[in-house]
């Protein structure tokens, strides 16, 4: 009872010096600059009480004077409820941000809210489809913005774009914004960094919120100019031509990739094609004899060609000899040679009109009374030979030899010369049965009573009829081709043609010609180009296939038979080409990038057949297919034939066809 009663004086006591009682309301989590706390405080006096009520803003132990202060006046039990408003700005809050309280004073009686934060950051979602831009392309950038209470912004966006002085100012309207912006045609292509900044002011246009998003993004190089340099763009007669091809991009700066060039010499004629790294020369040769005329050099890469002129010079030039008693005068010049020429025998100057034709040769018979004389001849000025020579005669005289049989009648020797080239020549064609030509460059084949040349091309290992010549610019019919590409890839190491490389490799153009193909052939690789023009059909997909199954064919045998392997890749391919025949060759213009990515797919196979995808969607009806991606490309393999019997016995009677020619 006693303790009882001590608690019951203890809780007057204490309700006694609490003279009143101070509660805050529930706020938010967060809140962002420029927002309003909005909340209420509720005082409650155990007696009559008049004291000051201050709200103090709490933030990482800084505490400042938020709201007005009021005078309070309340008597014995009597409650109130005051509104408390805070706006966070910074002439109300200043610099304080971060974790915060509120806290209410009324008297000597205090409480303190729930902690919050107070924010200035803007959250931003943002949405870009690509990272890599050509010049003159759109970017569209588009995304969300919302404050870190949860609230949309209204405000502003900023884009700048390092190193291009680019800065774009746009809206933000209920969180979402929108920027368009075409790069110019003149972007260097590298790295960039796009920034961006997304903002808010408050009425007085000052920085309440604000958020930042960083991204690089990369402006490639696209071709605009195709340069050909020359090293020199008049070429001495007998010397090489220099010439290179240079590919810029949006900026002037060069690019590294590889062009085709092509050297038209007269009449069009195309005396050289190949594929060449850029800025690398290429060397080609030209003759002593070559006349002086202006020549051309195409270069292309991708859709981008140019064509520049280059001259031959003009050289008079002559070669001189003495033997025994004859000078012999050549025309080693590109030009009609009509100069006075002087032959000085001792002390006597002879001159003679020389008069040559480009490679023609003329004699002069010397005569002088019996004994040795110096012989000098001088021609444009220049001595071109000195020697001693021993002459007999009664005058000094010098006179052209005559042309025809007497000459050869004096040099027995050249009779018993040819006579033997005569015999050689007759003995090997009756050893060959007149089945080869005796020259190994060119051969021959009846076809309809007529004889057809194969025609070769530098450094080929081997011997065509159906030529394919490309073309960058021609008149011709468009039409759908589907073309075999079979890559050499040890190229260099067989390109000697020792152990059988070279009839392998002629077998499988016979082949392939027999079946109405016609060859193109690019350095390691070989292309049988199967047309419409040619073969009179628009379905050229079974014999394309046919084709490359009777090369892996013949290429596996010989594998097997041989010590020199042949590593190769094989492709099947289906586009466009303008094509013209004219005569026995085939120029063909390729569209788009048939050619170059029938190169890429054969070099990705190894020994088996693949096959793109627009041939693949050719070929649906009658080929089993299965899809592969190699190195990024997308390619398909042939897993079965529809007509799958007839296929068998196909490839065996081929393989079976094979070994018995070998045995």
């Amino acid at each position: 009872m006693r303790n009882i009663l001590t608690l019951l004086i203890f809780v007057i006591l204490i309700t006694s010096f609490v003279s009143s009682e101070v509660i805050l309301d529930q706020i938010d989590e967060i809140y962002n600059l420029g927002d309003t706390i909005s909340t209420s405080a509720t005082i409650k006096a155990n007696s009559d009480k008049e004291e000051i009520f201050n709200t103090y803003l709490i933030c990482d132990e800084i505490e400042k004077e938020a709201v007005p202060k009021q005078f309070i006046e309340l008597q014995t039990a009597e409650e109130k409820t005051i509104d408390v408003q805070l706006k966070l700005i910074d002439s109300i809050i200043g610099s304080q941000k971060g974790d915060c309280t509120i806290k209410a004073v009324f008297g000597d009686e205090h409480t303190t809210s729930t902690p919050f934060t107070i924010s200035n950051l803007i959250n931003i979602n943002l949405s870009i489809d690509q990272i890599e831009f050509k010049p003159e392309e759109i970017m569209i950038i588009e995304g969300v913005a919302i404050k870190e209470n949860g609230k949309f912004v209204e405000g502003y966006v900023n884009l700048n774009i390092t190193d291009q002085n680019v800065q774009i100012k746009e809206t933000v309207t209920e969180g979402r914004f929108l920027i368009e912006y075409q790069f110019l045609k003149e972007t260097a292509a590298k790295q960039y960094l796009m920034e961006l900044n997304i903002y808010e002011n408050n009425k007085d246009g000052d920085l309440t919120n604000e958020g930042f998003v960083n991204k690089n993004i990369v402006i490639t190089q696209v071709s605009t100019n195709l340069e050909i340099v020359f090293e020199n763009q008049e070429v001495e007669p007998g010397t090489d031509l220099k010439v290179k091809a240079i590919l810029h991009d949006q900026t002037g700066e060069k690019i590294e990739s590889y062009v085709n060039l092509i050297i038209k010499g007269k009449e069009g004629i195309i005396l050289e094609q190949v594929e060449k790294a850029t800025d690398e020369f290429l060397e080609f040769p030209i003759r002593y004899n070559d006349l002086p005329k202006e020549w051309t050099v195409i270069a292309s890469s991708d859709e981008i060609s140019n064509e520049a002129m280059f001259k031959i010079k003009e050289k008079e030039e002559i070669n001189v000899e003495i033997i025994n008693k004859t000078v012999i005068i050549t025309n080693i010049g590109n030009v009609f040679y009509n100069k006075t020429a002087t032959i000085k025998i001792g002390d006597e100057n002879i001159k003679i009109n020389t008069n040559l034709e480009i490679d023609e040769i003329k004699k002069y018979s010397l005569s002088a009374p019996d004994g040795e004389y110096q012989i000098e001849i001088m021609a444009d000025g220049i001595n071109k030979l000195t020697g001693k020579a021993i002459l007999t005669g009664k005058t000094t005289n010098v006179r052209e030899v005559s042309k025809g049989v007497i000459n050869l009648v004096r040099f027995p020797v050249v009779w018993i010369f040819i006579i033997a080239i005569l015999g050689f020549i007759t003995f090997m064609i009756l050893k060959k049965g007149y089945k080869k030509s005796f020259f190994g460059y060119i051969s021959s084949k009846k076809e309809d009573g007529k004889s057809v040349p194969t025609l070769t091309k530098k450094d080929s290992l081997v011997k065509s009829r159906n030529m394919a010549v490309l073309s960058l610019s021609l008149k011709g019919e468009k039409q759908n081709a589907n073309v075999v590409s079979l890559k050499i890839k040890n190229f260099e190491e067989i390109k000697s043609g020792k152990n059988n490389v070279d009839e392998t490799l002629q077998k499988i153009v016979n082949m392939a010609e027999e079946n109405k193909a016609f060859i193109y052939e690019n350095h390691d690789n070989l292309f049988f180009i199967v047309a419409p023009i040619i073969t009179k059909t628009f379905k050229n997909e079974k014999v394309a296939i046919e084709i490359a199954q009777k090369v892996i064919g013949i290429l596996k045998n010989h594998n097997k038979l041989f010590k020199q392997k042949i590593e190769f890749g094989i492709s099947l391919n289906n586009g466009e080409i303008i094509a013209k025949k004219q005569g026995e060759i085939l120029n063909f213009m390729s569209m788009g990038t048939l050619i170059t990515n029938a190169k890429k797919i054969a070099s990705l196979s190894n020994g088996e057949i693949l096959l793109s995808k627009k041939m693949k969607d050719k070929t649906i009806s009658s080929v089993k297919t299965e899809k592969k991606e190699m190195d990024g490309t997308e390619v398909y393999t042939i897993k079965e034939m529809k007509n799958k019997e007839d296929n068998k016995k196909f490839i065996s009677e081929f393989l079976h066809r094979l070994k018995s020619e070998k045995k």
